[in-house]
């Protein structure tokens, strides 16, 4: 009976792989193919100087890019009012782009308008498509440089999270790469880490723990490469386009973010999309203050884990880059799911490392990006910071780092009195 059951259990564990490989292969090239039909028909709009009219971006792809390329303009025009006021925006971003588009606003820091002001002298179509892929191409040279195999920078240039960030027309991917070159590069080429993972000031949620990282490990040529390239995308900005633009960001730009931020949670809006602490309780219905002070804990303690992670000498460096990656995404309340790329990259390495043998966790880790905004649809919440938790836990464990026990299953039973 007993070589029975055992046999039973092979067999189950065989079917558990199998479906693990077929769930990652069925939802992967479900993904792709989206990719495919949506971003492939825009090629044959590159004659075109505005975009097609029966094919709106935002409607499919393009949708940040619809963005981002007239706020390259109206930066280049220094109208930094109408820039840092939605309704202003929308109105003369929908009239450069093609009357009838259905756009977002713009709220990022001065720092992004400094290749968006340079793309911004394409029509639209062609700047869509250099941008995005020579994001591409950029972000695969800074993950050789990382030397990561080839199989895991093909893997993650192709991730769920990569493909939404290049269909969007984001920056997220190549911010996610330089990210992770950074880390990994930290200790032996400190110059090199400190300035690229400093370019990050144009998307700053997603470098936000990389100055931590650095103080941590006392690298402080690195973190004096970082602050020094700080220092030049503040001068360029101020430079290039006078200081009337950080007074617009600052006012008009801040009220403009904190609008988003305290909007009610839609599952099916960009939140659905979301990553952070902060909407997960706003999905179940708590208020903003009470979301921003679970958000606060969740920020202070990835701050605290990334600074106790690198200062220790016991981890290898892809498990600190992996969790540091990780943590990054509980760092701050606004960020989606195309930022997840690190989070992918990080992933394909450590299946790389376990010579990819992969198990439905796996799989399930891996889709999340893709598959984040129709569960959130589905069940009405956002669940993916608990995903990343899971991600996190995992790696923790793997590193053999002690596991904190914040309530004791031993009773303490007060001394007995001496008489």
């Amino acid at each position: 009976m007993g070589a029975i059951w055992r046999q039973l259990r092979e067999y189950a564990r065989l079917a558990w792989k199998i479906g693990a490989y077929g769930l990652l292969s069925g939802f992967w090239g479900v993904f792709l193919w989206s990719f495919y039909t949506q971003v492939g028909p825009r090629l044959g709009y590159l004659t075109a100087h505005r975009a097609t009219a029966n094919d709106l971006p935002c409607d499919k792809p393009e949708c940040d890019f619809s963005v981002f390329w007239p706020a390259g303009h109206l930066a280049r025009a220094h109208a930094y009012s109408v820039l840092y006021t939605p309704e202003l925006f929308v109105k003369a971003a929908s009239a450069m782009v093609l009357p009838g588009s259905r756009l977002e606003t713009f709220f990022y820091p001065p720092t992004m308008l400094l290749p968006l002001a340079a793309i911004s002298h394409l029509p639209f179509e062609w700047a869509y498509f250099v941008w995005t892929f020579g994001m591409a191409l950029l972000a695969v040279g800074a993950l050789r440089l990382a030397r990561l195999p080839w199989s895991v920078i093909l893997a993650s240039v192709l991730s769920p999270a990569a493909l939404l960030s290049m269909k969007l027309g984001q920056v997220s991917m190549l911010g996610d790469a330089l990210l992770v070159m950074g880390l990994v590069l930290s200790a032996e080429r400190p110059k090199l880490s400190g300035g690229a993972m400093a370019l990050l000031a144009c998307k700053p949620q997603i470098g936000i723990l990389a100055p931590v990282a650095l103080v941590a490990q006392r690298n402080w040529l690195g973190l004096a490469a970082f602050a020094a390239v700080v220092a030049l995308l503040l001068v360029l900005v101020t430079g290039i386009f006078g200081p009337g633009v950080w007074g617009a960001y600052l006012t008009l730009g801040h009220l403009g973010s904190a609008r988003v931020l305290e909007m009610p949670f839609q599952p099916l809006s960009n939140e659905g999309w979301g990553v952070s602490v902060f909407w997960m309780l706003r999905s179940f219905h708590a208020g903003v203050p009470g979301a921003f002070a679970a958000q606060a804990v969740a920020s202070l303690a990835a701050v605290g884990g990334v600074f106790w992670l690198w200062a220790r000498e016991d981890v290898s460096r892809a498990a600190l880059v992996e969790m540091s990656v990780f943590l990054s995404l509980l760092a701050t309340p606004y960020g989606y799911s195309e930022e997840m790329t690190g989070y992918c990259i990080v992933l394909a390495a450590a299946a790389q490392r376990r010579g990819w043998r992969i198990g439905m966790l796996d799989a399930l880790l891996w889709l999340w990006p893709g598959m984040a905004l129709v569960v959130s649809v589905w069940t009405g919440v956002l669940l993916t910071p608990l995903v990343v938790l899971v991600a996190l836990a995992r790696s923790w464990r793997r590193a053999g780092l002690p596991v904190p026990h914040l309530l004791s299953l031993r009773p303490v039973l007060p001394r007995a009195q001496q008489e």
